[in-house]
């Protein structure tokens, strides 16, 4: 599984590189972006194109980690209440559960070595 991932990567890298060796003519071109709201005008600096891209990969791929690291952390709480649910089960069952001989013979035995 290991080498699949890394044949992954690695081919995601090559068609990356790929796609910026053919496109770099229209990946450098400045591009300035432009927000307007409610009279709220806003403009960035002229950044050439492929910055864009990456930042915008940057960014998501940031998000994507806080959120599956938020998630984990649900998901271990999750599991530590369901322990704590599963091991409170378990002590009522053993104290419904009905006493075998063994038990009555333990609890005797010990009874009388204490007196």
């Amino acid at each position: 599984m290991r080498y699949l991932k890394v044949l992954g990567l690695v081919a995601l890298f090559f068609f990356s590189m790929l796609f910026f060796v053919q496109n770099h003519a229209i990946l450098v071109q400045e591009l300035a972006l432009e927000l307007k709201v409610f009279g709220w005008q806003y403009m960035t600096e002229a950044v050439p194109f492929y910055l864009v891209i990456l930042m915008s990969f940057v960014i998501g791929a940031l998000l994507c980690t806080l959120y599956f690291f938020l998630e984990r952390v649900r998901l271990s709480k999750q599991c530590k209440h369901f322990k704590k649910e599963i091991d409170a089960l378990e002590r009522e069952l053993a104290s419904l559960r009905p006493k075998t001989i063994d038990d009555y013979t333990t609890t005797e035995s010990t009874e009388n070595i204490q007196n």
